[in-house]
């Protein structure tokens, strides 16, 4: 006998609690807001707190949300044109699904299963072992390598680390007996695993394609009149990172110190996995290819803007290219869950926030903010905002949430009160990408690597404190300099 497929019912208590409260104080709402903007307002918050609580997964929240939009009457299903100018003057729901960001990240999700199925990422990492393995540090650094060369391959921080990262640390560590919730997981494995989630920091921070809140800071941007480009992020992500790269493994090695210092084993373990695979195969070798030649062309349409190559249609060629020469099939395609599901969340969200735009609700929140610190300087202002986006982190599960709830509200005060548009919208996004340094629950990897039993929760809190300062202050202080230096400001 069939049965109903689970739901949470108990999530949806907050979201229509939330909603509910503020939809009915719409006759009360603050002075200079529409009853539209107030109402959109309510139905955004509601979905991203239902985004928090998870009655559905995102997509299916986030889907409910949209619904909601129609029903109340705040969107369309089409665009209202007018039939005399032929202009739109009511952006439909429909529309939402032509949102460019969000079919880049699908499609680099196919790309990155082109990069699982031919055994490519692996054969990466056992490389990078096999290269830097002698000592638990190096390890540690190559664990960092692996991570950032995945970084720009797979889109995923969630899918790197539980579907390669995780799964050879825990190899590692179990060679060297270290196993979790016992006293030998401090041996090596403890250390592994709390490095690999740092090293996940990283990538999400190097590449625009890091991670979903990356793809969610570009668009919110670009409603303020500022082009992220894959090419320019990396620019200004590159010096930043390279000097957490080289610190924040060290401090780590200080901070949660292996009990083993040395790995002769760890060489050898990488080259019999590498002789398991046998020698690199045709599908890696065209996944290799095509790989390199996306990347190049996503440098070019960054610096050149050459119509042709969109960043998107980057995107799509690649999948093409996968599809012709039999590296993937359709069926690999339609059958990778995680691209379809972020094509609907994302593009759901980023119309949402668009339409807080449209109807005022953002200019007015932002004016408020400004009124509030007139007469401090930008440079106050944006630092407050950054450790803002940065602390209130312990308040969200997902970082999409917490992008697509704040980034566009502080970008807009800190331009209003006078900071640089290019220095504000890049550092609160790189924020969005390190302020995972603080829970156990602040993203996928961490959902990961916090309850695999080798760092407790206390100690995972704790040194994610420290580390959190520490990134605060390299982007914060070297990365505004070096993007002075690139011109973004």
């Amino acid at each position: 006998m069939k049965t109903l497929e689970k739901v949470n019912y108990k999530g949806f208590i907050w979201p229509l609690i939330i909603g509910i409260i503020l939809w009915c104080i719409t006759p009360w709402r603050p002075a200079g807001l529409s009853s539209q903007a107030w109402e959109m307002f309510a139905v955004f918050v509601a979905t991203i707190v239902g985004c928090i609580t998870k009655p559905l997964p995102i997509g299916g929240t986030t889907l409910v949300g949209l619904v909601v939009t129609v029903l109340v009457g705040l969107a369309p299903m089409k665009d209202v044109v007018n039939p005399k100018t032929g202009a739109v003057t009511d952006t439909g729901v429909l529309s939402a699904f032509s949102n460019s960001a969000s079919w880049l990240i699908a499609m680099a999700f196919i790309m990155a299963y082109g990069i699982s199925k031919t055994g490519l990422g692996n054969r990466i990492a056992y490389w990078m072992i096999r290269r830097f393995g002698k000592k638990s540090l190096g390890i540690g650094y190559a664990i960092t390598g692996l991570e950032l060369v995945l970084g720009a391959l797979i889109p995923s921080n969630s899918a790197r680390t539980g579907g390669v990262v995780w799964p050879i640390t825990e190899s590692i560590s179990e060679s060297y007996d270290s196993k979790p919730n016992s006293p030998s997981r401090k041996k090596i494995g403890a250390y592994l695993d709390f490095m690999a989630f740092h090293a996940n920091i990283l990538s999400t921070a190097l590449f625009i394609t890091g991670a979903a809140p990356n793809m969610v800071a570009q668009q919110m941007a670009q409603q303020k009149g500022y082009t992220m480009t894959w090419g320019g992020w990396f620019i200004a992500a590159i010096v930043p990172v390279a000097v957490a790269t080289v610190i924040i493994p060290l401090v780590i090695y200080k901070m949660f110190p292996p009990e083993i210092k040395e790995t002769p084993n760890a060489k050898k373990w990488a080259d019999d996995r590498l002789a398991e695979m046998g020698p690199i195969s045709k599908p890696e070798k065209i996944m290799a290819a095509v790989f390199a030649l996306s990347i190049v062309l996503w440098f070019l349409s960054g610096f050149f803007k050459i119509p042709q190559l969109d960043s998107t249609f980057v995107a799509f060629l690649a999948v093409a290219l996968l599809l012709v020469t039999g590296v993937l099939t359709m069926k690999d395609a339609l059958k990778q869950t995680g691209a379809w599901n972020i094509l609907i969340w994302l593009s759901i969200l980023i119309f949402m926030a668009s339409k807080l735009i449209s109807y005022g609700f953002i200019g007015w929140f932002s004016k408020l903010i400004q009124n509030g610190l007139h007469g401090i300087s930008w440079e106050i202002v944006l630092a407050i905002l950054v450790l803002l986006m940065f602390y209130t982190h312990y308040f969200f599960a997902s970082g999409t949430a917490h992008m697509t709830a704040l980034y566009l509200p502080f970008l807009s005060v800190a331009v209003a009160t006078g900071a640089p548009l290019g220095l504000s919208a890049m550092l609160l996004a790189f924020t969005g990408a390190i302020n995972a340094s603080t829970t156990h629950y602040a993203n996928g990897p961490a959902s990961i690597l916090a309850t695999t039993g080798y760092v407790k929760q206390g100690e995972w809190w704790k040194m994610n404190f420290v580390l959190g300062i520490i990134y605060l202050l390299i982007f914060g202080i070297v990365g505004t300099f070096w993007m002075k230096i690139i011109g973004v400001w």
